[in-house]
């Protein structure tokens, strides 16, 4: 939903120091001169069609990446009976889950380095390293080996996770994130509710090893095509001179680079408010992929490529929150704009959309929960899955957009600390949530995630209204 604003100048409040007051007389906020602002506005001064296909070729990278990460789901029991590992849970369910511990390092490597030597690079480079060791891993012999490639894999499939928050901030100003955001979240979001369907089939009429080697293809593919209509949004902060100056110079923004997301993660409180419920949140929706298997399997004796159809659900909450969403995000956001005593946007007007994805989530976990856990209908659970997805991708979005909106030229690196814990918050509960389901079965299982849900999240969208622009300032010194 538009409104007769949308068209008028976007002035930005100073977030964390990192911007002026925006000139009367300009459109974009008037910056300082650090080296990775000037490349942002180059970036924002392309025709819309390059920016639109720039955006979208960086949401393909994610949509690969992303499905390489839940694929093997259903093609766990093959693999464990392959590999003899059908009698110890956690060892089995590691292929699947080694995966996001790459994205647990991925980001604290690759955002440092996209700020010196250029995002695009950068991207295409850890999209090198996933092709390899994903390719690698769909010759593995054992599970050690498999688990392994997978991280290696997921290092490098970190990187269009990681860097799409600097090139969505390099491209586009703060109300037109709002109307791309769907595509900057949703194939993330999309890949990994989609990927159990294709792996499911393709374990069953071709063998697990397929699913590994049909997603590298798919990468390459991708790759070519970035090859060739990529162009970078963030000029390196490394400069020409003579060969000493440039060595010192690249020693000097690499060690900054390496400190800076620590330094966030570890001093600003708001962005380790939003990490801890983003990481609950995603853990939560992540932790789907395990337990989908016995839910659909065990209790209502599906076969593996039935069972997998039931990732329908989850992938039209994903649609359904990413189009729903949006045009409440530009109202709002506008309107309290156009309310404010000053007229200056601020991150903390994105707020109302996180109220209703803290209530979303506790219901849809505890709908899906107990009408498993009692065998209703498949439909049944299936709509509470798709309330919980569309939480959960609201919920995401709007940390993506808030922090984005805060740290402006630093996003990548202020998303890494988030990404890193989110996903080791997600591989770690992947591990146990199987065994927590069989002491407590899905409906108090559920129940349980649901009253953790409403502790972390339904105080957050307050905390970050009545405090976040204090902490913005608490925060900009250690930037």
């Amino acid at each position: 939903m538009d409104t007769s604003n949308e068209g008028a100048e976007t002035k930005e409040r100073p977030s964390i120091g990192l911007h002026e007051k925006t000139p009367p007389d300009t459109k974009e906020p008037a910056t300082t001169t650090h080296s990775s602002d000037k490349p942002a506005q180059i970036a924002r001064d392309w025709p819309y069609a390059v920016k639109l296909r720039t955006t979208c070729i960086i949401g393909a990278y994610r949509f690969i990446s992303a499905l390489a990460s839940s694929a093997l789901s259903f093609a766990l029991p093959s693999i464990a009976a392959e590999f003899n590992t059908l009698d110890r849970k956690i060892v089995s369910v590691l292929p699947l889950s080694a995966y996001l511990l790459g994205y647990v390092f991925g980001p604290l490597i690759l955002a440092p380095l996209s700020s010196t030597f250029g995002r695009v690079r950068v991207l295409q480079a850890s999209n090198m390293v996933f092709l390899v060791f994903n390719t690698a891993a769909g010759f593995a012999q054992n599970t050690t080996t498999l688990s392994v490639l997978r991280a290696c894999s997921g290092l490098g499939g970190s990187g269009p996770i990681t860097l799409a928050a600097g090139i969505l901030s390099d491209c586009w100003t703060p109300l037109e994130r709002t109307r791309m955001i769907v595509v900057y979240t949703l194939p993330v979001q999309l890949g990994p509710a989609l990927a159990p369907i294709m792996g499911a089939l393709l374990n069953e009429h071709l063998s697990w090893r397929w699913i590994l080697w049909v997603t590298s293809i798919s990468s390459v593919v991708v790759q070519i095509i970035g090859f060739c209509l990529l162009r970078e949004t963030h000029v390196p902060t490394i400069g020409s001179g003579g060969q000493n100056k440039l060595v010192s110079k690249i020693k000097k923004e690499l060690t900054l680079s390496f400190k800076r997301p620590v330094r966030i993660f570890r001093l600003h409180y708001s962005t380790q408010l939003l990490a801890l419920y983003a990481s609950f949140t995603y853990a939560v929706v992540y932790a789907t992929f395990v337990s989908f298997h016995d839910v659909w399997e065990k209790k209502y004796n599906q076969n593996a490529s039935r069972a997998s159809l039931n990732f329908t659900a989850l992938a039209a909450g994903e649609i359904i929150g990413s189009f729903g969403v949006r045009p409440f995000n530009v109202w709002s956001y506008n309107f309290l704009r156009c309310r404010s005593d000053d007229g200056l946007a601020r991150p903390e007007f994105r707020a109302p959309a996180l109220v209703l994805g803290g209530l979303l989530l506790p219901i849809g976990l505890i709908w899906f929960g107990f009408s498993a856990q009692e065998r209703i209908f498949p439909v049944v659970p299936d709509l509470g899955v798709a309330v919980y997805a569309i939480a959960g991708v609201i919920i995401l979005q709007f940390t993506n957009l808030y922090v984005i909106d805060v740290y402006e030229g630093q996003a990548a690196e202020a998303m890494s600390g988030i990404y890193a814990m989110r996903y080791l918050v997600g591989f770690a509960l992947s591990l146990f949530i199987s065994d927590m389901f069989d002491v407590l079965d899905y409906g108090f299982g559920n129940a349980l995630l649901a009253g953790l849900s409403i502790l972390f999240g339904w105080p957050l969208p307050w905390l970050i209204w009545r405090f976040g622009e204090r902490l913005r300032a608490r925060d900009a010194p250690v930037v």
